[in-house]
Formats: structure tokens, C-alpha cells, sequence
């Protein structure tokens, strides 16, 4: 409370002002305060402070101009984000890449181990752009348009990244899937297998589809793990694992998630 007793609500990370805070432990406060004032950033960047600034002043001004955009925290060293990312996980994250053949490759894999389907966009040009799971690229210099069109496409945040279907819940953030046999933590692989399915509900997937999303390979002749997981899953999910009435095997082509009413 400040002096007239009016309530200080605690600024969110890089969106109180354009200039981003000065200490990375001064953003993890914040985002602390957002976690709990039911605000949460949506939006992580990693970078130099230059970068960030540039990206809070975009955001905010299209904020100011009445559009809904997202909000953002941000970090100048990796040790800091991932402390953020395990606190709060975000809808996208933003790295600036500065030329090196391995920047930000272990971030990234420690990233993308904890959270297999949110998107991983680089700032400026990777040098080695395959040696790292990319989902996308943001040129530089940084327009705004540019910007604020990609995470259009990426779709505005709406809360914890959890995704229903009929009576599976799942949390990709926490590897978390609700459903009658209770809740349940998962590896990276069921778990972006499990969202694979529940992102195409009542649809055959295929064997082949299945194997290059979830595992990046087309070879076909030895699929036994695909099998292993597909009884995980079904461990999870369905009442009588042995006789599947959610994931169910389509001879011949693959599997399809059952969950019309």
C-alpha cells in the first residue's frame, strides 16, 4: 500500500516501461508477482539488452494503439531463463542468436527436453540453423510487423498451455495429463505424441506421420517404439488399457483419438 493506501500492483517484466529492468533477478521478482497476480508471461525473450528493449517497445506500442498482444519477460543469460521457464512456463520463446555454430544449442535442448511442442523462435540468422530445433526466424533489424505477425500465427496465449479433449486434459508445460486413470507425468516423447493425437481428435494419424513428427525419422522397418508408447498412452488414458476405447489401432494405417461425445 503506498501512502493514500491505494494497492501497488507489481510492474510485469520489460512491459512497465520500454527499457527492460537492469538485473535478471529483478525480472524473476516480476515474474514472480505475475505468476501470482494471475498474469503471466506469455512471451520469454533471451538477448542482449538492446534486443529486448526493442521488442518491449514494439509490444507496447501496439498495446498502446488497443490491439491484444502479448506480454513478455525478459533475460540476458540462460541460467536466469530456465529458472523462469521451470517458475513459469511460457507460450513462446524468442532467442537472440549472435553467429556462433552452437549458440544456444543448450539452452534450446534443455528447452526443448522440458517443453517438447512451444514454439522456439530464433533472433537473426543461426549459423548452423539445422543444428538447432527451430520453429521459426525473426530477421534483423526487427520490424514490428514482422513481429507481431508471427505471433498472430502462432496464436494468441490464453492462460497455462493446456489443451482438452473430451476427458484427457493435458499440460504440455508440465508434462501433465489428467484424465479418469488419474494424473500423470510423462517423458518429452509421449507427451508430444499425446498432444500430436489430441491436435487432430477423431482423425487417423499414420505410422509414418507419427514417426517423422515424434521421432524425425522415415525409417519404417522397426517401429517398436512407437508401439512401447502407444501402450504408455493408453496406461494414461484409458479405462482398460488392454481393450482402448480413446486410442484406438486402425489396421493397416495408424491410430486416431476417440473423443466425440
Amino acid at each position: 500500500m503506498d501512502e493514500r493506501g491505494t494497492a501497488n500492483t507489481p510492474a510485469h517484466p520489460a512491459m512497465s516501461s520500454p527499457t527492460p529492468p537492469r538485473e535478471d533477478q529483478t525480472r524473476m521478482d516480476a515474474a514472480t508477482n505475475s505468476q501470482q497476480a494471475g498474469t503471466p508471461p506469455c512471451l520469454l525473450f533471451l538477448g542482449g539488452r538492446a534486443a529486448a528493449q526493442r521488442l518491449a517497445s514494439i509490444l507496447q506500442r501496439a498495446r498502446d494503439q488497443g490491439h491484444t498482444v502479448w506480454e513478455m519477460a525478459a533475460y540476458t543469460n540462460q541460467k536466469s531463463a530456465l529458472q523462469a521457464i521451470r517458475l513459469l512456463p511460457p507460450q513462446a520463446i524468442v532467442a537472440e542468436v549472435n553467429g556462433k555454430p552452437d549458440s544456444r544449442a543448450r539452452f534450446c535442448e534443455m528447452v526443448r527436453y522440458r517443453l517438447p511442442v512451444v514454439p522456439l523462435i530464433a533472433l537473426g540468422q543461426p549459423s548452423t540453423p539445422n543444428a538447432v530445433p527451430w520453429s521459426d526466424a525473426l530477421s534483423l533489424p526487427l520490424m514490428p510487423d514482422t513481429l507481431l505477425a508471427l505471433l498472430a500465427e502462432i496464436g494468441r496465449p490464453a492462460g497455462a498451455p493446456v489443451l482438452q479433449r473430451g476427458p484427457i486434459r493435458l499440460n504440455v508445460a508440465t508434462r501433465t495429463v489428467f484424465s479418469i486413470n488419474g494424473q500423470h507425468h510423462m517423458t518429452p516423447k509421449q507427451c508430444a505424441l499425446l498432444h500430436l493425437l489430441m491436435t487432430r481428435p477423431d482423425t487417423v494419424v499414420s505410422r509414418s506421420e507419427i514417426m517423422q513428427a515424434i521421432w524425425e525419422t522415415s525409417y519404417m522397418e522397426d517401429t517398436r517404439t512407437l508401439d512401447v508408447h502407444i501402450r504408455w498412452l493408453r496406461e494414461r488414458i484409458e479405462p482398460d488399457p488392454s481393450n482402448p476405447v480413446y486410442l484406438v489401432t486402425v489396421r493397416g494405417q495408424g491410430y486416431r483419438l476417440n473423443v466425440s461425445a
